[in-house]
């Protein structure tokens, strides 16, 4: 299974590479990328998959997770031909596709909803959740995430509220709707047939809202004061992972990972099912949003894998398009770059499948926006109070340090970072001692261990202090990883363990270099040693 033992990247269309110069990334320009991701040669990045964010064609008010149409391209990124010429591609190279299926809601010129508002006799009259609401107003407290009001919208036309929880442009399907239900498992086949070779499924886990449309009950500890219990996590989802697995499982070698975005891991697990028949893989987002912490990490983490069922495996990410960038996050001043190789040798050592997020193996951060350069719905109407996090997360690529950093001969849509001239995957990629350099040796050196792929993972907490250490084991091959969180020397004291470790990567050390264990040797400001058992010296 190509996504189990892989390294996936994220891609977010409109910011990855211009081909044309009006500012937009594009798929042509991703086909360009396609040898900087996997060229077959230690000096590509070396990923096995690329995930794309939505390029179907939309009205973009909410940059592509607002569809009109789940068959067709838009224009700005190109046509359906560019797409199965970036299949072709990107297969030639042996990268997998996932593509990013938003089947929660579509866009509000979707003409599925164009039909359905006009009265409640058509074939698509209930593919949407309409309700005559209360005495004039809505039927329930159910609120809207990014327009901070009631998740209910007035329609003239219909008469009746329908449900939009992002904004008023995304109105929400019905998966109680069994004409609607075989439409989106259509287009799921649609996609498989193409040979794309998986799916991102956006908030899966918000298909089924509850039938009686109760209220949810208020909660201090939610940010939006109200615990999500009648609009997500239905017990009827989980049946529609179900034959979603069973549909993907007929295609060889095909995948789904579900965005189930729940801070309770014990939900979250459940999208799994028994392990082996619901979703592959589900993102835990209880570690996206821990701090910089060892313990914490390390908490996280365990508990993580305590609730995973039998048969199945997790997945990690740091940074994604919907916040703040993990090098940023967790910057801190000269100690930066070194804090991100710790992330990155954390990321891709886990007993997980690892995704990275366009241009973190370079540092990008996203830089500083006025207010004036917002483009985001979300970032605009939570200004400043979380940050303009989105439209941070999504600055252009930063390829070299020409113009617009190679990203485009236009204008692009959002600003570039300007520390572009110093921070560009061209100039990195001359330095061995550059962030990028150190992505390709640890996906490397991933490839060529089982155990650092497949193998079981133990964390040795009473090694270290304020520190990860932890020993990936597959049948005869032992891995130990030591990840110094803290700008203090430490001095490591394993009581159990080969006395000697081979260094197969290190910051501080050269491979090949022994480390003799019995001799509790001194760990440097956020090192990283990844070693192998030696018990022939």
């Amino acid at each position: 299974m190509w996504w189990k033992h892989g390294v996936l990247y994220q891609i977010y269309p409109r910011s990855f590479m211009d081909s044309n110069g009006d500012g937009i990334g594009d798929l042509r320009g991703i086909i360009t990328k396609l040898d900087y991701l996997n060229d077959g040669t230690e000096k590509s990045l070396g990923i096995d998959g690329v995930w794309l964010s939505p390029f179907f064609r939309s009205p973009m008010r909410d940059f592509g997770y607002d569809i009109s149409d789940y068959r067709d391209i838009d224009p700005i990124f190109g046509t359906l031909e560019d797409f199965k010429l970036l299949l072709r591609e990107a297969h030639a190279r042996h990268i997998h596709v996932i593509i990013d299926l938003v089947l929660n809601h579509t866009s509000d010129e979707h003409p599925w909803f164009q039909e359905s508002r006009q009265n409640g006799n058509g074939v698509t009259a209930h593919w949407y959740i309409w309700h005559p609401g209360k005495n004039g107003r809505p039927p329930n407290n159910w609120f809207s995430q990014f327009e901070l009001r009631s998740a209910w919208w007035y329609d003239q036309q219909r008469g009746e509220f329908y449900l939009g929880t992002f904004t008023r442009h995304q109105p929400e399907v019905n998966w109680r709707n069994a004409s609607l239900r075989k439409e989106m498992f259509d287009l799921v086949r649609h996609w498989l047939d193409m040979g794309v070779d998986g799916f991102r499924f956006d908030v899966i886990n918000w298909f089924i809202k509850d039938d009686q449309f109760r209220s949810n009950p208020l909660s201090l500890r939610d940010v939006d004061l109200h615990k999500h219990i009648y609009d997500r996590n239905r017990p009827e989802t989980i049946d529609i992972c179900r034959e979603l697995r069973t549909m993907t499982d007929s295609y060889k070698e095909r995948m789904m990972v579900g965005e189930v975005y729940t801070d309770e891991l014990d939900i979250a697990s459940s999208y799994y099912g028994n392990g082996t028949d619901a979703l592959h893989l589900v993102f835990d987002f209880d570690f996206l949003f821990q701090p910089w912490s060892a313990g914490r990490m390390c908490k996280s983490l365990v508990e993580w894998y305590a609730k995973l069922p039998a048969g199945a495996w997790p997945t990690f990410t740091l940074s994604n398009h919907d916040n703040l960038r993990h090098c940023l996050r967790y910057a801190k001043g000269k100690w930066t770059v070194a804090r991100a190789k710790v992330a990155a040798a954390l990321l891709i050592t886990l007993r997980s499948v690892p995704l990275l997020y366009y241009g973190e193996e370079l540092g990008m951060s996203g830089g500083r926006l006025r207010r004036e350069d917002l483009v985001d719905p979300l970032s605009k109407k939570t200004w400043p109070l979380r940050k303009y996090r989105r439209d941070l997360a999504r600055t252009p690529m930063q390829w070299d340090g020409s113009l617009n950093a190679g990203f485009s001969n236009g204008k692009p849509w959002l600003p570039v970072d300007s520390r572009f001239p110093s921070c560009n995957a061209e100039e990195q990629g001359k330095s061995e001692d550059s962030l990028l350099s150190f992505y390709k040796r640890l996906i490397q050196l991933r490839k060529k261990h089982e155990a650092l792929k497949s193998g079981d993972i133990q964390f040795k907490v009473e090694y270290l202090p304020n520190a990860l250490v932890y020993v990936r084991e597959h049948e005869t091959e032992k891995v130990l990883v030591v990840l110094n969180f803290t700008a203090r020397r430490m001095s490591l004291n394993p009581p159990t363990l080969s006395q000697r470790i081979e260094v197969l990567l290190g910051s501080h050390r050269v491979v090949g270099e022994t480390l003799a264990l019995d001799q509790s040797p001194d760990i440097g400001p956020y090192e990283i040693v990844i070693g192998k058992e030696n018990r022939g010296k």
